[in-house]
């Protein structure tokens, strides 16, 4: 019986090899191209074919390994980018560390899923960054009636389209000549899902403020509408004041958590005023007309 399952593994292996070499070598995501006669290329399609380079050594330690090895980050397979990255001898990609970062600072599976959309990533309750957050909500947090206590915090991998419309915005404010504020700043709205309880992931209901906000940056609140309206028209509502966006928070679940959204907002200030075009900070509330201007940050799961 043994030896039926030596045979078998190391007939799985001969197949999982065999698999891995008809993929691209220089993308190593799709087959290689192979022509009508037979002839199989190293690459899956002319853009991979561009980026044919000479051939290069495994960057690891050690190795000898040559071959054009763009999909690796210059390294001669998945197995051996990671262990350099283990090993200390080449930088991590800036968001799981595990690979070594292939488009700009990203690994290419961490490249496809931050243009993919928004993602959750819930914070380690002893890590700096949870307490950094927590200190300031509740540093903010000015109401003489509630004490709150902060249980969980998400932070929000915003989708890469996203972040370079907030940063086109926030130079073209400044190359206008005005001067640019960006607060904190704290937004809340109804939440019919069970955010927090299960898994750190974002409810497609259509009434769900909190989801449809962070799914689509500000573009539409719940029920699919476009902007609130309030004291400066219609326009996007956040607060300086933790406690002042509590109000606006409402759950329609079994949930222990209320929840709020931390946000980064960008004001444009004409002079000594603390507003400036499409704008204004009244020093309780932030109203943006254009969601550029604003990006989810954090969600803040707490209780009163």
């Amino acid at each position: 019986m043994s030896s039926l399952v030596k045979s078998l593994a190391h007939l799985g292996g001969q197949n999982k090899r065999k698999s891995q070499d008809h993929m691209c070598e220089i993308c190593g995501q799709r087959p290689k191209y192979v022509e009508k006669n037979g002839f199989q290329h190293p690459f899956c399609s002319r853009k991979c074919a561009a980026n044919v380079s000479q051939p290069i050594a495994c960057g690891l330690r050690g190795c000898r390994a040559t071959g054009n090895r763009t999909a690796f980050g210059g390294f001669c397979s998945d197995a051996h980018a990671k262990e350099a990255v283990h090993l200390g001898q080449v930088m991590g990609c800036t968001q799981c560390k595990i690979q070594p970062p292939t488009v700009g600072d990203l690994c290419a599976p961490c490249d496809r899923r931050a243009r993919a959309g928004p993602r959750l990533a819930e914070l380690d309750t002893k890590g700096v960054i949870f307490q950094s957050v927590t200190d300031q909500f509740l540093r903010e947090w000015k109401s003489p009636q509630n004490a709150v206590s902060v249980k969980k915090i998400y932070e929000v991998i915003i989708a890469r389209d996203v972040k370079a419309r907030y940063d086109d915005y926030k130079k073209k404010i400044a190359e206008a000549g005005n001067g640019v504020l960006e607060p904190r700043t704290f937004h809340s709205s109804q939440c019919i899902c069970d955010l927090g309880v299960g898994d750190a992931v974002l409810c497609a209901f259509q009434a769900c403020g909190i989801c449809n906000i962070v799914k689509s940056s500000f573009r539409n609140f719940a029920f699919g509408i476009a902007q609130n309206t309030g004291r400066y028209g219609a326009g996007i509502y956040s607060y300086l004041n933790p406690a002042l966006a509590d109000g606006f928070s409402t759950s329609c679940t079994t949930s222990p958590y209320r929840v709020m959204i931390a946000c980064d907002a960008v004001v444009p200030t004409v002079g000594k005023k603390k507003r400036g075009p499409g704008s204004i900070n009244d020093g309780q509330r932030v109203f943006v007309n254009n969601p550029d201007a604003i990006v989810t940050s954090y969600i803040i799961l707490y209780t009163k």
